[in-house]
């Protein structure tokens, strides 16, 4: 005879179906789906087979229900683990907060990439992903005070995810950091501090250092700061096409242009 609380669980699960139940752990998110999908009500422990989140590294050896898998993370695979807004039976509750307990925080996993974190496409126009939004949900997720209970080594496994996020949104978040990345990903080395042969390049860069040195006003400054990020805005477009169409040769070409020009953007910044 099913009980109240078993007929709450089932109609939770079939409200929420979970996807990856039967992937190995470490399985990745969905294509498409996001780490920071909204919280939906917390299911029963029962229903906590595949809890795991994308940072984790494989652990296929460890019991359905003390899956190694941060406690400072929400979700895994879409699913929540933590707090939701529906009221639910009280041992379902003392469950779930057991499984909580018996999971613990792992190392990143290297094979987890920037754009995974936040669950985009790899690709370079990532205007319109919120990538903004998302960082904030990881740093409320990684918040150091989640994990005071923990031991020392775990501790320091969640500064690492921690780190491992900021890095990612700062890399993603720039334009000529995301290409070189992206570059990186195809197994392409771009020497950073290599000179571009381009006397007219060079020349135009010395004008520019000129007319920023001679500027006695903001608004002469923000003229100069517009004009260059319209150059710089030009060979990101260039980088897009070439990447695109796998010419890392001309890709490789405009990164090289893209850091003469955001130099130049950063002397202007300074002076603003």
């Amino acid at each position: 005879m099913q009980t109240r609380q078993d007929a709450w669980a089932s109609a939770w699960v079939a409200r929420h179906p979970h996807p990856h139940r039967q992937r190995p752990c470490g399985a990745a998110l969905e294509p498409g789906r996001s780490a920071t999908t909204s919280l939906q009500p917390p299911p029963p422990a029962a229903a906590l087979i595949d809890a795991r989140c994308l940072l984790c590294p494989p652990a296929s050896s460890s019991p359905p229900l003390a899956l190694p898998c941060p406690s400072t993370i929400l979700e895994s695979c879409g699913v929540p683990l933590l707090s939701g807004s529906l009221p639910e039976p009280v041992e379902p509750v003392r469950r779930r907060r057991r499984v909580l307990e018996l999971r613990s925080v792992q190392p990143v996993d290297p094979a987890v990439d920037y754009f995974q974190i936040f669950g985009l496409k790899r690709e370079y126009n990532i205007k319109d992903n919120n990538l903004e939004g998302k960082y904030k949900d990881w740093q409320k997720k990684l918040h150091p005070d989640l994990v005071h209970s923990k031991s020392e080594k775990e501790r320091g496994y969640a500064a690492e995810q921690s780190a491992l996020v900021i890095d990612a949104y700062r890399t993603l978040s720039k334009p000529l950091s995301r290409a070189l990345y992206l570059l990186k990903l195809e197994g392409i080395h771009v020497d950073e501090d290599k000179t571009i042969n381009d006397p007219e390049l060079l020349t135009e860069m010395m004008e520019i250092r000129e007319a920023v040195s001679n500027a006695s006003d903001s608004q002469t400054l923000e003229k100069i700061q517009s004009q260059i990020k319209e150059k710089l805005e030009t060979w990101s477009d260039s980088f897009q096409k070439a990447f695109d169409k796998k010419d890392f040769d001309r890709a490789v070409e405009a990164t090289q242009r893209m850091r003469y020009y955001e130099r130049a953007v950063e002397e202007t910044v300074k002076k603003l």
